[in-house]
């Protein structure tokens, strides 16, 4: 229902920005490391994050691989 005239799209709240931005740096680190299959748990746990956050912002890891 997205498409209504009058509805407007709303914006990710403070912290879920700032959680991606978490899974980022965390992915960045652990990638370099263990390169592109390192594990999304390792990512998960080093942004202090669940592993349904990271899934949540990339649902894949080619997704989360291609953002860092």
């Amino acid at each position: 229902m997205r498409d209504e005239p009058g509805r407007t799209e709303r914006r990710p709240r403070a912290d879920a920005l700032r959680n991606r931005e978490r899974v980022l740096a965390a992915a960045k680190t652990v990638f370099s490391a263990g390169g592109p299959d390192a594990s999304l748990e390792t990512v998960a746990r080093r942004a202090g994050v669940g592993i349904g956050t990271v899934y949540r912002h990339f649902p894949t890891r080619e997704a989360l691989f291609e953002a860092v």
